[in-house]
C-alpha cells in the first residue's frame, strides 16, 4: 500500500460526521446501525472499490472479553467486514497491542477479545503484525517516519474500527490513536521515548493519522469508557456508532457527544484545528453531522481523565517540584498484581522490573519513569492505580533538593 492520501471521499473537503444511536451489540441491531452510519456518507462503495484488499484495524489493546469495553467489540467488526464484502473488497484484520508481537501472543489476543470467532466465522484472515518497516513521511511536523506493520504492503487501504474511551496519558483515544496500533510490537516504546510529555505524543499521532490516511473510520460507541482508560476506567453505556472519512473531525464530534464542551482540551483534536485538518470553530464549512441529533441521544457527560501537565519550560527546583505534585504516577496495588510481567515488557523507559526476593513484586524506579502510564493501560487485572504525591511528600522532596542544592553551591 502507499501511503499516500487515497481515500475516495477526501477528509480534506468540509468534513462530514455520521452519528446513529445503537442501544446493544445484538448483531441484527449493530450492523443495522453502521450500515445506516456508512449509507449516510455514500455506502462503502465511496471507500472501496471491487477486487481491493482492505486492513480492517480494530482496537485490540489486550487480552480482556468483549464486555469489558477495553477492545473494539466483535459484532461492530462483524458488521464492518460484510459491508466491505457486499462492495465487492476483501477484508482482512489485523492490530498488533501493547507489550510484544509475536504470533502466540496475537493469537491468544484475537481469541480473547472474541475477534478470532468473528474472523473464522465471515472466512476472514487474521493478519500478524510481527515484522515491520520504515515508512517515510517527509509532511510530519514531528515524526518524518513510522514503524509500520509490512502488512500494509499487501493491500489498497484501511478500515479502522475504533472503540470511544479515554485515556490517562492522551485523555481520550478513539480514530486517531487507534492507528498507534499500526506500529509493530515494541517499537511502540520508542515513540514514547523520543517523545515524553503528552502534546508531543499527541502530534505524532496525527502525523500517523495523516500517514496512514484511513478511508474510512469506524467507532464502536455502544458500550465505552470514561475515567482512568483505556482498560482500568468505568465502563458506561454509550448507545452511539460514530463514522467518518475524517478520523480529527470524528473524535472532535465523539468528544462532544460524551459530554465535552472543548474538545481541543484533547491535544490530538488541538492539534488537527491547528493543521487545517478540521474546520476552527464557527468555520461556515464546519464539521457537519447527519444522522442523528446528538441531542437526542441523551448520553450522560463522561468524566475524563485530568489534562497532564507539561513543566519542562520550568528549569528551577520549584518548577520540578511543581510538576511532582501535578503529575500522576502509577503504583501497584499488591493486593491485585498476579506479576505476570506484562507491565515490564510494555514499559519504554525500562523503569520496571520484578523483584527477586522471596515475595516476587513489581519494582519501579521512579527516576526512570516517564509517566506514559503504559504499564496501567497493559495490565490485566487493574492493579496499577495513578495517583498524585501526597503533600507530607511533597514537603520532604522540597526539603531534600534545597539541601542537595546547598550542599553542591
Amino acid at each position: 500500500m502507499s501511503m499516500v492520501n487515497v481515500n475516495f471521499i477526501s477528509n480534506r473537503d468540509p468534513p462530514s460526521v455520521s452519528v446513529v444511536g445503537c442501544k446493544s451489540y445484538d448483531p441484527g441491531t449493530v450492523a443495522e446501525s453502521i450500515g445506516k452510519a456508512v449509507d449516510s456518507l455514500g455506502g462503502m462503495a465511496a471507500f472501496v472499490s471491487e477486487g481491493e484488499r482492505i486492513l480492517l484495524k480494530p482496537n485490540m489493546l489486550i487480552p480482556r472479553k468483549p464486555e469489558d469495553a477495553v477492545t473494539t467489540h466483535p459484532e461492530a467488526l462483524r458488521a464492518v467486514i460484510r459491508l466491505v464484502k457486499e462492495a465487492g473488497a476483501h477484508p482482512i484484520v489485523g492490530d498488533s497491542p501493547a507489550g510484544r508481537s509475536t504470533k502466540r501472543i496475537l493469537n491468544h489476543l484475537a481469541d480473547r477479545t472474541g475477534i478470532a470467532q468473528v474472523c473464522r466465522e465471515e472466512g476472514v484472515a487474521f493478519a500478524l503484525f510481527t515484522e515491520g518497516r520504515s515508512v517515510a513521511f517527509p509532511d510530519g511536523r514531528v515524526a518524518k517516519s513510522f514503524d509500520l506493520t509490512t502488512v500494509i504492503d499487501d493491500v489498497d487501504g484501511i478500515i479502522s474500527v475504533a472503540k470511544l474511551k479515554t485515556h490517562s496519558y492522551t485523555r481520550y483515544t478513539g480514530a486517531v490513536k487507534n492507528l498507534f496500533g499500526l506500529v509493530y510490537g515494541l517499537k511502540k516504546a520508542e515513540y514514547h521515548m523520543r517523545m515524553k510529555d503528552p502534546e508531543a505524543f499527541s502530534n505524532m499521532l496525527v502525523d500517523l493519522a495523516e500517514c496512514a490516511k484511513p478511508r474510512l473510520t469506524v467507532m464502536d460507541g455502544v458500550v465505552g469508557m470514561d475515567g482512568d482508560g483505556p482498560s482500568a476506567g468505568r465502563v458506561r453505556r454509550v448507545g452511539v456508532i460514530l463514522a467518518s472519512a475524517n478520523p480529527h473531525a470524528l473524535d472532535f464530534v465523539a468528544l462532544k457527544a460524551v459530554g465535552v464542551a472543548d474538545p481541543e482540551e484533547v491535544w490530538t483534536v488541538a492539534a488537527a484545528m491547528r493543521r487545517g485538518l478540521i474546520p476552527e470553530a464557527g468555520d461556515k464549512n464546519g464539521i457537519s453531522i447527519v444522522g442523528d441529533n446528538l441531542a437526542g441521544l441523551s448520553i450522560a457527560p463522561f468524566k475524563m481523565p485530568p489534562r497532564l501537565r507539561v513543566f519542562s519550560a520550568i528549569p528551577n527546583t520549584i518548577g520540578s517540584i511543581v510538576a511532582e505534585a501535578a503529575t500522576r504516577k502509577p503504583v501497584f496495588r499488591a493486593d491485585e498484581c498476579v506479576i505476570c510481567g506484562a507491565c515490564v515488557d510494555a514499559c519504554p523507559a525500562e523503569a520496571l522490573s520484578i523483584g527477586d526476593s522471596d515475595s516476587a513484586r513489581i519494582v519501579i524506579d521512579r527516576s526512570l519513569c516517564i509517566r506514559c502510564y503504559c504499564c496501567q493501560e497493559v495490565c490485566p487485572e487493574k492493579a496499577v492505580v495513578l495517583r498524585r504525591m501526597p503533600a507530607r511528600s511533597l514537603g520532604r522532596a522540597f526539603m531534600a533538593r534545597v539541601r542537595r542544592k546547598d550542599r553542591s553551591g
